[in-house]
């Protein structure tokens, strides 16, 4: 199985704990033959730009040495023994329109860059490229965990996720949750409430073992570890608090606008 991205755009809005992001990115152009680029974007209302990356006669003046900034991520790159050409092109201000304007093909396209709040959440909610978001300097994944929703899409995302990082132990978690396609209801005093009768909770149960099989057949088929979750409180704090008990080093997760569970909003909120 081959994962569909063709290319690598790196995006850097500072050159502060860039090293790993970089090494990530080149490792994984050369492991899988993608074009990799560089897209730096400094954000003026964000970020302070050093006065060594201003133009030397003008640092008075704020302005901004294009090419000393290009020399300076060349040389980090060099420490990485990248080979091919690597494209490196700076900007000022307006992170998301550039890398729109950039990046046409967002179906093949895979952005690597580091957490900032605000970016970050401009830049999901804005785009529909595929993110590798870094939020520390971990070299290595150990642990990695994919919430799944049993659709096919499921079974891609799984085997793309394998083929990617494939030593590393991946963790399947399924949030099982009934909702009633239609509520019956009763009028009592004006008062229409919803009635749970044995029948509901039978069809709930059926449903359950039923979803538990499917799931524990992807869990043996993919030879992963998997947790069949029935949560009880919001569906992003149980997935949030079942991450963060487990200590996953990496969250894997896809998106998907016809289902609730994996709507953009849940993914900004996880």
């Amino acid at each position: 199985m081959h994962h569909i991205f063709n290319r690598v755009i790196v995006v850097l809005n500072d050159l502060e704990r860039i090293d790993t992001l970089l090494k990530k990115a080149v490792d994984f152009s050369i492991q899988h033959q993608t074009i990799l680029e560089i897209l730096y974007v400094h954000e003026e209302p964000l970020f302070e730009l050093p006065d060594f990356f201003r133009t030397d006669d003008k640092i008075a003046e704020s302005q901004m040495d294009k090419a000393k900034i290009k020399k300076e991520i060349q040389t980090r790159l060099s420490a990485f023994n990248l080979t091919k050409e690597c494209a490196i092109l700076v900007y000022i201000d307006d992170t998301v329109n550039r890398l729109l304007t950039h990046a046409k093909d967002a179906e093949h396209t895979l952005i690597m860059t580091n957490y900032h709040e605000h970016l970050t959440k401009l830049l999901i909610e804005k785009t529909t490229y595929s993110y590798w978001i870094m939020k520390g300097n971990q070299e290595h994944y150990e642990n990695i965990v994919l919430p799944i929703d049993l659709k096919e899409h499921s079974r891609t995302c799984i085997e793309a996720t394998q083929h990617i990082f494939p030593n590393s132990k991946l963790s399947l978690v399924y949030d099982y949750r009934y909702i009633l396609d239609v509520l019956a209801l009763r009028e009592d005093y004006l008062n229409v409430v919803p009635l749970t009768t044995g029948v509901d909770m039978e069809f709930n149960e059926e449903l359950k073992a039923q979803q538990k099989e499917t799931f524990d057949a992807y869990v043996t088929e993919f030879n992963a570890t998997g947790y069949f979750m029935e949560g009880e409180g919001l569906l992003d704090e149980d997935l949030i608090a079942y991450i963060q008990k487990e200590g996953f080093d990496l969250t894997v997760l896809y998106h998907n606008d016809e289902e609730l569970f994996f709507s953009p909003t849940l993914i900004l909120d996880l």
